[in-house]
């Protein structure tokens, strides 16, 4: 029994809840006798501000309209801006198509394969090596080769030959310090590059 009441009186006292005492404060109206003097206010931005959009907003509005005739102000301000906005983009887009051209001819000279054939200077030389330990069959006849190339020597000749006749010789022509204007005398192309 007494453990039983040890518990009960245990269980009281955890029960209680602390009840904290405000201090008293003796900060009350009776002390205070000085009033503050009245204060003139003034309206405030929350009157004048919606008073003063009124005739902000009604004179935007009569300078949108414009007249039947002509477009308004804004009109021919967005325009401005519009067309500039499409001038732009023509510049983009030659832009683009000029990246995109140079992207092509990169991708052609990459992926194309190099030249196997080749002008000879002196095809004789494919003749001249050690006769002796040549295996059989690895000498090629290179008969045909030197007509070839004789034939295009003779032609190439010849091309000279009818040129000193018709006095056609660029290096003796006379020279012409600026030529005369016209798309064969051109340095750049002026296919759209650097127009706007």
């Amino acid at each position: 029994m007494q453990a039983l009441r040890r518990t009960a009186a245990s269980a009281v006292r955890k029960g209680r809840t602390a009840v904290s005492r405000q201090q008293r404060r003796y900060a009350h109206d009776e002390h205070h006798h000085a009033h503050s003097e009245p204060v003139n206010e003034s309206m405030g931005l929350g009157f004048w501000i919606p008073i003063g959009s009124i005739p902000v907003f009604t004179g935007l509005y009569l300078v949108s309209r414009g007249d039947a005739d002509a477009p308004s102000i804004l009109t021919r301000i967005i325009n401005k801006y519009t067309e500039a906005t499409e001038r732009y983009a023509e510049r983009n887009a030659l832009h683009v198509s000029m990246i995109e051209r140079a992207g092509s001819d990169r991708a052609l000279f990459a992926n194309t394969r190099p030249q196997e054939h080749v002008n000879m200077r002196f095809p004789e030389i494919m003749n001249q090596g050690s006769p002796f330990n040549v295996p059989a069959g690895q000498v090629n006849n290179m008969e045909k080769v030197i007509e070839k190339f004789k034939k295009e020597a003779n032609e190439d000749n010849e091309r000279k030959l009818q040129a000193l006749r018709d006095d056609n010789i660029k290096s003796e022509q006379p020279w012409e310090r600026f030529p005369a204007p016209g798309p064969e005398n051109q340095r750049w192309p002026s296919k759209g590059v650097g127009s706007v």
